[in-house]
């Protein structure tokens, strides 16, 4: 029994790897370091309309990797076109990533979008787990990513900041 489990759950395994491999930041990756970052994180599927946070919730300091599906990004107080909806995120992309380094409360709600799988990960517990050892160049490899990531949001909060306060003159 224990071998028939074991060979479902490696083929399952393979399978995955295979599907996020051209993926976000998986393209990046050595096929040992997507294997070291799917054992490490917690797979998630997600209906239409699941709400994956709320903004001003201090859950877990996690990251998620979009592997399949959308989410929406929505903030309190914002409305464009009757939606507080700010931006929508796409496979490999990631969000979340924000609590891992200033221990604040999430900074928005997020929400699926259509059928949607994540990869959840707590990147503190990871790197700081002495059973799993995971190489130096996969931690610097996704903090990479992380900063490439909050540059593209800072850029794209920038313009919704544009975008909010046009036809608003500065007194």
């Amino acid at each position: 029994m224990p071998t028939a489990f074991g060979s479902r759950f490696a083929a399952q395994r393979a399978e995955l790897l295979k599907r996020v491999a051209n993926t976000g930041i998986f393209k990046i990756l050595s096929d040992n370091e997507r294997h070291d970052l799917l054992i490490h994180g917690i797979m998630h599927n997600f209906n239409d309309g699941d709400v994956i946070f709320e903004e001003d919730s201090t859950d877990e300091q996690t990251m998620y990797f979009i592997v399949s599906g959308e989410v929406d990004i929505l903030l309190e107080g914002y409305k464009k076109e009757g939606s507080n909806v700010v931006a929508t995120l796409s496979p490999g992309e990631i969000f979340g990533e924000m609590s891992m380094f200033n221990n604040e409360p999430r900074s928005a709600t997020i929400r699926a979008k259509g059928l949607s799988t994540l990869l959840q990960l707590d990147l503190n517990k990871m790197m700081n787990n002495p059973l799993s050892n995971p190489s130096p160049d996969l931690a610097i490899k996704i903090l990479c990513y992380i900063a490439e990531g909050l540059c593209n949001k800072l850029s794209n909060m920038n313009k919704v900041i544009l975008h909010t306060t046009a036809g608003h003159p500065n007194d």
